[in-house]
This record gives C-alpha cells, structure tokens and sequence, in this order.
C-alpha cells in the first residue's frame, strides 16, 4: 500500500466512496456504521451492500478487461510465503 501512496507502484484506482471501501477491506461478514447528519441518525451497512459494491467493481473490471489487457507485469518479485 506504501507503493502505491507514494507513486512508487502503477495500481487502478476504482474511486469508489469511503462506505464503499470499509465494506470491502471490513469483509464479507462486517458491518459499517455511518452517521447521517441530514437525518441525524446511523445508518448500517452490511454483506448486502457489500455485495452490491463488490457487483460494480466486477462489473468494472470486466469492462476495462475487454479494452485493455491487465497484467501483472514483468519482473515480479516472488512471494515471500507460499500457501500451503
């Protein structure tokens, strides 16, 4: 992620809203609160609408996938780990 904020590594940006993006990092069995100053109160978000950010982000990338290729590159390093 440091790579990426300083520049130092080419990544797509998907310029999704902050709700958005603590659904995804939260994970699929998560919530998120936001507060709603306009009505003052929370709201809940959840694997529904986790589900739904996670729609659009496919819907996306298989659009920009038919355009243009997107690979990881040349010169990769290995992982560090491998799974078992």
């Amino acid at each position: 992620m440091q790579l990426v904020r300083t520049g130092e590594c080419d990544a797509l940006s998907l310029g999704l809203p902050e709700i958005a993006r603590a659904l995804i990092i939260t994970g699929p069995h998560n919530h998120v609160r936001a507060f709603d100053a306009a009505a003052n109160q929370f709201i809940t978000y959840g694997p529904e609408e986790r589900a739904a950010v996670l729609a659009e982000v496919d819907m996306f990338l298989t659009g920009l996938v038919a355009e243009q290729h997107l690979g990881p590159g040349d010169g990769l390093v290995p992982p560090l780990f491998q799974q078992a």
